[in-house]
């Protein structure tokens, strides 16, 4: 052996230190975090060096970003890039290290197909996992990105085993293709939320989001739900909540989890105690608690590795496939029992995904090119219409309605896409069955707007021939029509649009005096409870106009509230000291203007009464103080009230809500009520209170 050395370095002359070729980086360059702009590029060595990235488009003179502080872990983080484009790149330290001129292509935006990698177990033999990642370099080099299933080292705390066992091997491939990884077991993680030291250099060597145990990726047709099998998942766990509550929002047409233990197989670690249960805790987990979400909340497609094997399984609609055969020593088939199975191949392989709207084509690829499993799984209609109800939701909450211009009568409205991708919407409106247009369709970006108006000029003869004391609205039906994934979306939506809401405005008028003589208020416009109002109470037994009318005038200095009554009554009884309901009187309730408008029920009213004989009470905290004066008339009674503005429950707009309730009793069983506005009896529901606009 001495004299082979000897004169293989006879024939192999040694360089001067000086003209060393440069040497490749321990890990790396590899590829993290694609996106459509974004690509994250990596580079980490055995001890600390400085980094030079040269990059840009072919033809184009590159960019260049210098870390010029020794590290031993380098992170360039290029974003801005054009979609679907492929890029240049080189890492460089002085003329020590190399990464040789490498490329990368960003992702496309909607691509009708596309096509993944799935891989795992590459760990322990390097020479198969490179003819493994070879195969993928040059057959799948279109390939968007991989996912790992775990175990890329045998020992992840082990640097050399990293570099010698996973990054060495498969230089090529990850420096070209993107890599989602799970852990493994054999990455020595310490589980999520441990307080052990972390050994692993697992967390060390990637750049993941989240907290880099669990994380989700969200592309173009599909939700990836990357999940850590070596950290517990039951239903207490930090795990379990989070992928609950990732499956419980919304997500892409198809939802792949990855991870790595997994639930059913026939290889070795599918061994079960006496009692049928999985002797590995996280398969135990995975099949009671994971599982029953995934069938629960429409998976449909669950990538795991651990088992040296290939092997797919179904189980109630959903496939399940095991790809632990990157490179790791092949395990037998059928070693333990697993009664899901389809398919199950001791072979060393890949799995390639092709992703398009309609279905997921799964292909198991030996290394040297066989496909010697295929299996399709379809876009599944319920979670489809699942997927439908959130981007509904979503739409629905993006619609805002402006306020109506009482002069031309022009409601605006605004469309917001609070999607994370474009979204292409016609918008049609249509009142009570009938179509009033709509525009051609556009196209939306994420966070956009669109501002139209809805044209009411039609309605304004109904408006004018509507009496003060009702509601104006148009019942609108909005329809968006759409495209989400290859998804059609109807959205439907309907709409009160008021157009006036009851009111009645209030003018600015000199201070009237409390004399119940009613002489000044021969100019303020005025209102009438009478025959044509709505009887709360007693329409068998009231007579008309002429047992009970009032003509009520409401006017407002600049610091107080007036209201005027000339009630008509035909037969006013004394007053009895009772309850006020029980008396000749009148009631005025107040509410704030934000209860009237939200319609709730028992909102925050204040009553204050003034009987025939001018006994006045109020009921109601913070009740505003109330000064009246009555005089008796030759056909009833008048009176007049004043009330500080300051006093009542005026919103920012200048609104009161106000109802005025009148209360004619003749005679022991026969008692009135009118009420200006409201059908409703109780006193404390403002939900159809007009507005007073002062």
């Amino acid at each position: 052996m001495l004299s082979f050395l000897l004169i293989a370095s006879a024939l192999v002359p040694s360089l001067p230190a000086a003209q060393e070729a440069p040497q490749p980086y321990a890990c790396g360059p590899f590829l993290l975090q694609p996106g459509t702009d974004v690509m994250t590029l990596v580079v980490d060595h055995v001890r600390p060096v400085a980094a030079t990235l040269e990059w840009g488009a072919p033809g184009v003179p590159p960019q260049r970003v210098e870390h010029s502080g020794p590290e031993r872990h380098h992170i360039f983080e290029l974003t801005g890039l054009a979609p679907n484009s492929a890029y240049n790149y080189r890492i460089t330290t002085g003329d020590q290290l190399d990464s040789g001129p490498r490329e990368f292509r960003t992702l496309p935006v909607a691509p009708d197909t596309y096509r993944l990698i799935a891989v795992g177990d590459v760990r322990s033999q390097p020479a198969v996992w490179g003819r493994v990642s070879r195969r993928i370099v040059e057959h799948e080099s279109d390939a968007l990105f991989m996912i790992g299933t775990g175990d890329y080292p045998s020992n992840g705390s082990k640097y050399p085993l990293w570099i010698l066992q996973f990054f060495r091997p498969a230089r090529d491939l990850l420096a070209r293709i993107p890599l989602w990884p799970a852990i493994g077991n054999h990455e020595a993680t310490r589980p999520a939320g441990s307080t052990k030291v972390e050994n692993s250099k697992y967390f060390s060597l990637f750049e993941l989001p989240g907290n880099e145990h669990w994380y989700r990726v969200d592309y173009h047709l599909m939700t990836l739900l990357i999940v850590d099998s070596n950290s517990h998942c039951d239903p207490s766990s930090e795990q379990y909540k989070w992928l609950l509550s990732q499956l419980r929002s919304k997500r892409a047409r198809y939802t792949l989890v990855a991870f790595h233990h997994a639930p059913f197989t026939s290889g070795p670690h599918g061994r079960v105690e006496l009692d049928g249960t999985p002797r590995e805790w996280p398969l135990d987990e995975s099949q009671r608690f994971l599982v029953p979400l995934f069938e629960m909340y429409g998976v449909d497609l669950v990538l795991n590795g651990h088992d040296h094997l290939y092997e797919r399984s179904e189980k109630d609609g959903l496939t399940y496939i095991v790809t632990g055969g990157g490179g790791a020593p092949l395990y037998k088939v059928n070693s333990t029992d697993n009664r899901y199975q389809k398919v199950a191949q001791s072979k060393h392989h890949y799995v390639a995904l092709d992703i398009d709207a309609d279905k997921i084509v799964a292909s198991a690829i030996g290394v040297d090119g066989d496909v010697f499993d295929q299996v399709t799984i379809p876009a599944d209609a319920s979670r489809l219409e699942r997927r439908h109800a959130f981007i509904a939701q979503e739409l629905g909450g993006g619609l805002e309605f402006g306020p109506l211009d009482p002069a031309t009568l022009l409601q605006p409205f605004t469309i917001t896409n609070g999607l994370d991708h474009d979204l292409a919407v016609a918008v049609r409106t249509t009142v009570e069955g009938v179509e009033l247009g709509g525009e051609s369709q556009v196209t939306l970006k994420p966070g956009a707007q669109r501002t139209a108006r809805l044209d009411f000029s039609w309605l304004r003869a109904a408006m004018d021939a509507k009496p003060w004391k009702a509601d104006v609205f148009v019942p609108l039906q909005l329809a968006l029509d759409g495209q989400d994934q290859a998804q059609a979306i109807r959205v439907r939506r309907e709409e009160k649009v008021f157009l006036r809401r009851k009111h009645y405005a209030v003018a600015t008028a000199q201070p009237p005096r409390l004399d119940g003589g009613l002489s000044e208020w021969s100019s303020i416009p005025s209102m009438t409870i009478g025959a044509k109002s709505l009887i709360v109470e007693g329409d068998d037994s009231y007579g008309g106009s002429a047992d009970c009318l009032a003509g009520i005038g409401i006017s407002r200095s600049d610091t107080e509230l007036f209201v005027s009554l000339d009630v008509t009554d035909d037969e006013t009884s004394e007053d009895s000291g009772g309850a006020v309901l029980d008396e000749d009187a009148v009631h005025f309730l107040f509410a704030s203007a934000s209860d009237v408008k939200a319609r709730k029920k028992n909102g925050k009213v204040t009553m204050h009464s003034v009987t025939s004989g001018g006994r006045v009470e109020s009921k109601g905290k913070k009740a505003p103080e109330l000064t009246a004066s009555v005089v008796k008339t030759d056909t009833g009674y008048a009176m007049e009230v004043r009330m500080l503005l300051a006093d009542l429950p005026v919103d920012g707009a200048g609104h009161v809500g106000l109802d005025i309730l009148i209360s004619d009793r003749d005679g022991p069983a026969k008692r009135t009520l009118l009420r200006l506005w409201s059908p409703e009896v109780a006193a404390s529901n403002p939900s159809d209170f007009g507005f007073l606009f002062l």
